[in-house]
């Protein structure tokens, strides 16, 4: 498996990173995670948001349809 050279510079990147952060202090290291954490908890939020929209407009669509959980299951067997 070869690593393209922007997959290495991105792991320098977060080692340098995680590097310079490892030097503050231990009350700035955990502001900085605590807002790493808050964007990483929006852009979930957003992709669920995303995600709901889209099955929305496929259920208004009629592109969905109705069923038990054992239909659901043999409709994925049946792929």
């Amino acid at each position: 498996m070869q690593t393209s050279p922007k997959r290495i510079n991105s792991k320098s990147s977060i080692n340098d990173f995680l590097e310079s952060l490892s030097k503050l202090p231990l009350d700035d290291q955990l502001m900085i995670s605590e807002i790493i954490n808050k964007r990483v908890i929006e852009e979930k939020r957003k992709e669920l948001a995303a995600s709901v929209k889209e099955s929305k407009a496929e259920y208004l669509a009629k592109k969905t349809k109705k069923g038990s959980v054992k239909d659901f299951i043999n409709d994925i067997e049946a792929e």
